[in-house]
C-alpha cells in the first residue's frame, strides 16, 4: 500500500541475531502522521535500518511510503499485525 505521511518519529535503531538463521538484524520503529476522514491519524511501523536509509528519509518530512501489512496468529491464541515500511518492489 502507498501512503503520503509525515515522519513524526524515528526511533533509535535496535539490533540482535536471528535465533532461526543465525543472521545480525537491525531495525527502527517509525511514527507515521496522515490525515483521513476524522482528522489526524497515527500508524506505527517499523523498517529495516538499511531500508530506511536507502529510502533517505527524515524525521519532519512528508514522505509517500509502501506500507506491507502482515497479521501472524500464533498457535496459543495470540495474533500479532505488523506494518513494515518496505521498498516499492517489496510492497
Amino acid at each position: 500500500m502507498k501512503i503520503q505521511v509525515l515522519i513524526k518519529k524515528v526511533g533509535a535503531e535496535r539490533t540482535g541475531t536471528s535465533s532461526t538463521t543465525g543472521k545480525p538484524w537491525a531495525v527502527r520503529n517509525i511514527l507515521l502522521g496522515f490525515e483521513d476522514e476524522t482528522g489526524n491519524s497515527y500508524l506505527y511501523a517499523s523498517v529495516d535500518s538499511d531500508v530506511w536509509n536507502r529510502l533517505g528519509l527524515v524525521e519532519g518530512t512528508v514522505a509517500t511510503v509502501n506500507l506491507r501489512f502482515r497479521t501472524k496468529a500464533f498457535v496459543n491464541g495470540f495474533v500479532a499485525n505488523e506494518i513494515r515500511i518496505v521498498e516499492p518492489e517489496n510492497a
